[in-house]
């Protein structure tokens, strides 16, 4: 999918892992292992990747199943957070989505990251449930905010 002349989003391949386990570091504090992105492709599987001039800026991993699509995991490298690319990504995922005729996508944040939070509201996720105390950080837990978006 061309956002412009030199974006696109295309599904991510396994070859990719490198350069999104680089982006997942950089972006993340409490980061995936390459391990962990290698279990998440097959058929049930979203994996899509934000190309910007032949470099991998962000990405996404979703699963879907019986009409739900759970996103996984998405990150922007830090030095392109801000310009859209997040939003692009979560736009082409709903459509994704309903193209594959699932109903709903669901998703959990931290409950700090207003930053994503704002951007989930603006695509019409709402907030459905908090679950306690479920991310670490470098000084104990955090509560996760559970969102959906209906299709």
């Amino acid at each position: 999918m061309p956002i412009n002349s030199n974006q696109s989003i295309i599904a991510m391949a396994v070859t990719d892992i490198p350069s999104v386990f680089a982006i997942e570091s950089s972006a993340h504090s409490h980061s995936w292992s390459e391990k962990l992105f290698l279990s998440n492709f097959g058929k049930r599987y979203i994996n899509h990747v934000m190309m910007l001039d032949q470099e991998i800026v962000g990405y996404f991993i979703a699963s879907y199943v019986a009409g739900e699509v759970t996103l996984l995991n998405i990150a922007v490298s830090p030095s392109h957070q801000g310009q859209g690319v997040g939003r692009a990504l979560l736009s082409y995922l709903k459509t994704f989505a309903s193209t594959l005729s699932q109903e709903e996508i669901w998703l959990e944040v931290r409950a700090s990251n207003q930053t994503a939070i704002k951007l989930y509201e603006n695509l019409d996720f709402v907030e459905v449930d908090v679950r306690t105390a479920y991310y670490p950080t470098h000084n104990g837990r955090e509560d996760a905010l559970i969102m959906c978006c209906y299709l």
